[in-house]
């Protein structure tokens, strides 16, 4: 019988060629980008134009980035990095990773100074205004129903009709304020001077001719010792009605909470799935309220206690997150939410 004997360097030559396949592949799995795991974020304060806006990627083995903003302006190629919008709108950011996996984000940039051009009104006051002389105001507002204006004589509401005519008894710096639509969230105010009131000499085209009726030091008060307010002791046993709260009152003494868009929300989610946050992690955000309704893939109805209990051990990927805030709280009353669950390497629906 004979026997074969195999090379010795036929075997080293096939081992070698394993190692390197092995060793290949095991580079090939730790770079491998999982396409439809992307993790990017926006964080922004307001979202408005002329803000800064921030950019962050997390997506495991990212090595390259690609931002494209969707406004015209320059790429950029860092993994976190912040980007200006001018002008309000809707803006598709692109990001694209290590060359090939490609993600689309849709951002509403909201025009900062809408609340200026919309709301706040605006004071239109005589050039020159003087001591017991009638002076005209008027108001530039476009929902305007309601005037509530003060010339910053007295402590209360001195006119309310749209252009008031008001003759200032004291001269000097005087504050006007204005509120629409009893709204104190968009006062109006303006500065001015108002002159003392002068007299006419003999020739009325001279103009040096014209003289202050007192001089300064006449307006002030003559010194002596301290009185006490006679009305203000009588006025200690007038019973005054107590205040009726209002409904502004009342938002002032509810909670209010901590801003928290709707990526830093998302990321939140994500920790929970992963096991390092708790629903109670978002007692803040929520005010208390752990049980409000949330919409998971546009057709289920649970509650946010429900949610946390349902992702927690779960690898999920967030397609797409609403936040919906009362807007005096800022506390979230309500999400939609859609997301999908790995499960033996295959994304779906939970």
């Amino acid at each position: 019988m004979n026997q074969k004997n195999i090379d010795i360097r036929v075997v080293f030559f096939f081992a070698l060629l394993l190692l390197a396949g092995i060793i290949a592949f095991i580079i090939q799995f730790f770079n491998h980008v999982d396409c439809q795991d992307a993790k990017f974020y926006i964080f922004a304060d307001h979202s408005q134009s002329e803000e800064s806006t921030e950019f962050y990627d997390k997506t495991p083995n990212a090595k390259s980035w690609i931002w494209d903003f969707g406004d015209g302006s320059e790429k950029d190629v860092r993994k976190q990095t912040f980007h200006i919008y001018k002008n309000p709108g809707k803006y598709y950011v692109t990001l694209t990773i290590n060359g090939n996996c490609t993600h689309t984000k849709e951002i509403t940039i909201k025009d900062k100074y809408a609340a200026d051009k919309i709301g706040t009104p605006k004071i239109i006051a005589p050039r020159t205004i003087t001591v017991g002389q009638p002076a005209y105001f008027k108001s530039i507002s476009d929902d305007a129903k309601t005037w509530e204006w003060a010339f910053g004589e007295n402590k209360g509401i001195d006119e309310t009709s749209s252009a008031p005519v008001y003759s200032f008894i004291t001269p000097g710096e005087k504050t006007i304020t204005l509120v629409i639509n009893g709204d104190f969230s968009r006062v109006a105010k303006k500065i001015i001077y108002v002159h003392p009131r002068v007299i006419k000499k003999t020739n009325p085209l001279d103009v040096s001719s014209y003289e202050f009726e007192k001089k300064a030091e006449a307006f002030a008060l003559p010194r002596g010792s301290i009185k006490k307010d006679p009305l203000e002791e009588m006025l200690q046993y007038v019973p005054v009605a107590p205040k009726t709260k209002t409904v502004k009152d009342s938002i002032a003494l509810a909670k209010k909470a901590p801003k928290i868009s709707e990526d830093q929300f998302e990321i939140l989610l994500n920790k929970v799935a992963e096991g390092s946050k708790v629903k109670d992690d978002f007692t803040d955000f929520l005010c208390d309220d752990l049980d409000i309704p949330v919409v998971k893939n546009d057709k289920d109805l649970l509650t946010f206690s429900e949610l946390c209990t349902s992702v927690k051990g779960k690898k999920i990927k967030i397609e797409s997150i609403r936040l919906n805030k009362n807007k005096q709280t800022n506390c979230v009353k309500g999400i939609n939410i859609s997301y999908k669950v790995k499960k033996y390497l295959i994304w779906s629906k939970d």
